[in-house]
């Protein structure tokens, strides 16, 4: 699994995301404005409701492994990410045998947490996020120039301090058997 530093950068500028590991909306808020006036101490406050811009950021270290929801162009996959794509027919089970193999770790992780990704960073939302939302936006959106990914995402989250073998680029995960649920397409 892949720290989602990695990406930002990337060699290939195709598949390299410099605000990956941010969430960036626009909320419907109240926007406070303040008037200086020129060569003069006064000044005025206004406060009128309109859209303010968020961001939100998880310094916890991220990894991810990046697949993409049924329907996405095989072609497509492989021209932007190689010639070897898989199958996951059974993603629950891939999502639960990875949690428990890091349970097995002296290092603290999150389970695997499965989610999609939202192709809307800057965007506005309609609904005021819960902090818990806001912040999954930081490993679960991507600019609007990604969708044709069709992307979802596993995601596992470094508790506290991991030790230096997780701080790196990957998180290695070794099942240590073929996974007869996975098929090379």
């Amino acid at each position: 699994m892949g720290n989602l530093k990695v990406y930002v950068r990337l060699e290939d500028a195709k598949r390299r995301d410099p605000s990956e590991g941010e969430g960036h909306f626009q909320r419907f808020d109240t926007v406070t404005s303040v008037d200086f006036v020129p060569l003069t101490d006064d000044s005025f406050v206004r406060h009128e409701p309109g859209y303010v811009h968020a961001h939100t950021e998880l310094l916890n270290p991220k990894f991810v492994l990046s697949c993409a929801r049924p329907g996405v162009d095989l072609e497509h996959l492989r021209s932007r990410f190689g010639h070897w794509v898989v199958r996951i027919d059974d993603p629950r089970r891939l999502a639960q045998e990875i949690s428990t193999y890091l349970e097995g770790l002296p290092d603290r992780f999150t389970a695997v947490e499965g989610c999609l990704v939202h192709y809307n960073k800057g965007a506005k939302v309609s609904a005021r996020l819960s902090n818990i939302a806001s912040t999954r936006l930081s490993y679960s959106q991507k600019p609007r120039s990604f969708s044709p990914d069709k992307g979802f995402r596993f995601v596992v989250i470094a508790m506290g301090s991991p030790s230096k073998r997780f701080d790196g680029d990957y998180l290695p995960i070794d099942l240590g058997r073929e996974l007869n649920y996975v098929t090379v397409i």
